[in-house]
């Protein structure tokens, strides 16, 4: 199950989308360069936990968003990789039609329209093709304030750790934004899903 979005954010991605040309793909414009986010918490991974069965369905048909890719650990997160974080960000949220109706099964990397799922997979494969290494996004199963299940992005980088979210526009700290998170994939391995806790010898001074 998916948290929806409210009607302002369902309202301004629709106005993007109505406004962006046909062939605008993933990143229809660039959106205006800006300094480093201030820094967050880090993730720090505790207890294993069982990986959600909607992943290993959607691993049994996309092995290679689901294989180790070599490459282990956080990105250092310079202006450069923000500014492509950011446009991802904005153009998925801009490109999928919010779908209150889809199951929570069916996890697409083409989907047009969807859930929280399609948003969040379709962002991490966006950025795995852009460069960034698989073991720096997360997938992560929160709970809601409300209660509900959702599935967002977490980016792990050495200035913390950042969520990607179809419910918001903004790009938060994983510990700002007001969710319970239940299991998170591993940097060590994407089929390794773990608890997370906020790391407190990490310092936000950066």
């Amino acid at each position: 199950m998916c948290a929806l979005a409210s009607k302002w954010v369902t309202l301004f991605a629709s106005i993007l989308v109505s406004t962006a040309p046909a062939s605008a793909g993933f990143v229809p414009r660039s959106l205006p360069k800006s300094e480093l986010p201030a820094a967050a918490a880090l993730m720090r991974e505790t207890l294993p936990q069982a990986a959600p069965r909607a992943y290993v369905s959607f691993c049994v048909n996309n092995s290679d968003q689901c294989a180790p890719n070599g490459a282990h650990g956080r990105i250092q997160l310079t202006a450069e990789t923000w500014q492509l974080i950011r446009e991802v960000n904005r153009a998925v949220n801009t490109r999928i039609t919010p779908d209150p109706t889809k199951g929570a099964y069916d996890w697409s990397l083409v989907a047009a329209s969807g859930n929280c799922n399609d948003y969040a997979v379709q962002k991490r494969k966006a950025l795995i093709d852009r460069g960034l290494p698989a073991s720096a996004l997360s997938l992560s199963v929160v709970l809601t304030r409300r209660g509900v299940g959702h599935l967002v992005l977490t980016v792990r980088t050495d200035r913390g750790d950042y969520v990607l979210d179809n419910l918001r526009r903004a790009i938060v700290a994983w510990d700002r934004t007001g969710y319970r998170f239940n299991r998170v994939q591993s940097v060590d391995n994407p089929q390794s899903w773990v608890l997370p806790q906020v790391d407190n010898t990490h310092q936000r001074s950066l």
